[in-house]
């Protein structure tokens, strides 16, 4: 099939750039929704804070209710990253199409296909494991062989690196279409999957294009928090030269408002974006998707 559509990527970003700073409420499902979770808590080390150790050898219960808090935590942070996924895609949808949107009925949106975007979640994880393992194995088996083993495993590496990126592409751009297949279109889990590799096929030139106006989004995103949170540093550096607690007490959780705030704005943004190339992509195959308002929600429950 001929890749012919025409899509005015700067119509994505200014009418993506409208919807996120309209309806601000959707910066709180845009940070349930943001990747890139999960911090680096360090290496363990046997000289590091023994008081700490000694703490949770004399009150194990305390060592187990924290990793039974940590788990729970995790959890929430789960089920509010898909139900936000659902929610942001309908609700995205219908701002672009001149709908009326409100908290509730995103927050139905995404209850409404919270199982089947779970289930499409694991699949592709599932997916992803698969394919590092099978790509990861002959590397770390070659490795084992010494001298000439590393030889081998630094040309398979070589020779398995492309393909690996290539299909961590197909895998992105796949998901991420079946997610709007699964909101918008009400489609099952393996019907959005097909759906998805079929505009992913079709359209792959157009997805890589998208992904590189949100590559180039995310430079000028972060550039801007930085230059941010480094202007708001300042009057804290001042403080901190007479009283170090008080500006770190103080300046510690202004900034992580304002890094919150700006990741939700942001992926608010890049769903819209995403939601926007998908209603173009999938009108050019001859299925436009079905209303976003309350009435498609009804449809895809």
């Amino acid at each position: 099939m001929t890749d012919v559509l025409n899509i005015d990527y700067w119509d994505l970003v200014t009418r993506s750039l409208r919807v996120a700073w309209k309806y601000k409420f959707l910066w709180f499902f845009g940070f349930f929704a943001s990747s890139g979770g999960g911090g680096n808590f360090g290496t363990w080390r046997e000289d590091s804070a023994p008081w700490l150790r000694e703490f949770f050898i004399r009150n194990p219960y305390a060592f187990v209710m924290i990793i039974m808090a940590v788990v729970i935590i995790g959890l929430i942070l789960i089920v509010m990253n898909v139900i936000s996924t659902g929610g942001l895609i309908r609700s995205t949808s219908a701002a672009n199409r001149g709908l009326g949107i409100s908290f509730s009925q995103t927050w139905s949106a995404g209850l409404s296909t919270f199982w089947r975007l779970l289930g499409l979640s694991i699949l592709a994880i599932i997916a992803m494991l698969v394919v590092t393992l099978v790509c990861v194995a002959p590397v770390v088996i070659s490795l084992l062989g010494g001298a000439p083993g590393i030889a081998i495993a630094i040309l398979i590496a070589a020779v398995l690196f492309l393909p690996y990126v290539a299909f961590l592409f197909l895998l992105t751009f796949t998901v991420t279409y079946a997610e709007r297949e699964i909101v918008l279109e009400g489609a099952g889990i393996f019907d959005a999957i097909r759906g998805g590799w079929e505009l992913t096929r079709r359209w792959i030139w157009k997805s890589l294009m998208v992904w590189l106006v949100m590559f180039l989004s995310g430079i000028v995103y972060m550039v801007g928090l930085v230059a941010a949170l480094l202007m708001l540093a300042v009057p804290f550096f001042a403080i901190g030269v007479s009283n170090l607690v008080l500006a770190l007490v103080v300046g510690i959780p202004i900034g992580l408002v304002v890094v919150i705030l700006a990741s939700g704005w942001f992926t608010t943004y890049s769903y819209s974006v995403w939601t926007l190339a998908y209603e173009q992509l999938k009108a050019a195959g001859g299925g436009a998707p079905k209303p976003a308002g309350p009435e498609g929600v009804a449809s895809a429950a």
